[in-house]
């Protein structure tokens, strides 16, 4: 709604412009801190994809070991005796008041083979290295969210921003002006009437 040309509507929304131009600046600030933060993460996410990537290699490097030194159906039969079970749990946190959950995951195995160790050592490592792999891909894509997360807020904070600098700051701008100038023009005309009124 349009204010009419007073001092007191000028000042109103003086304030007003003053609030908006500090909220401005905080979100600024933030969209500064959230960037610093995405930044960091994408860093620790490549050196974990990289990590990733050698356990994967080197796990099915193993597991082609396996299959060269005991055989198709013994690495089957022996990928059947261990049986495991994950525990996936979903910690709540926050970061500059952003819910950004945290997963933990740990893996049991419930069923062992007869013997602790199989007559093969590569099966035993390979299966190591591959419950290893699964580990890394969990902490991985918890990480992960939490970019994602951050990079959801950044991109409604930059709307933000950008809404009051090019919409906002200056409609009030344009406002104080357009009071401003009726402000004038009433005081010039009153002290022409002064004017008048003394000759």
């Amino acid at each position: 709604m349009e204010k009419q040309a007073s001092k007191s509507a000028l000042l109103d929304l003086k304030k007003e412009l003053e609030i908006i131009k500090n909220g401005r600046d905080i979100l600024h600030q933030k969209k500064e801190i959230l960037l610093k933060e995405i930044l960091k993460i994408l860093d620790k996410v490549e050196e974990m994809r990289d990590r990733l990537n050698e356990a994967v290699i080197r796990s099915y490097n193993l597991l082609i070991k396996a299959y060269m030194e005991a055989g198709r159906e013994t690495v089957i039969e022996e990928s059947k005796l261990a049986v495991f079970r994950g525990e996936l749990n979903v910690i709540p946190k926050t970061f500059l008041g952003i819910p950004v959950p945290e997963v933990k995951f740990k893996l049991y195995r419930l069923k062992f083979p007869l013997s602790s160790v199989s007559e093969n050592i590569f099966i035993d490592v390979a299966r190591q290295s591959f419950i290893q792999c699964v580990n890394l891909i969990l902490e991985l894509a918890s990480i992960e969210i939490k970019a994602w997360k951050l990079a959801e807020e950044l991109k409604k904070t930059v709307i933000r921003v950008n809404a009051l600098e090019r919409y906002y700051i200056p409609e009030y701008e344009k406002r104080i002006k357009k009071i401003q100038s009726a402000l004038e023009e009433t005081e010039r005309e009153f002290l022409f009437l002064l004017k008048k009124i003394s000759e």
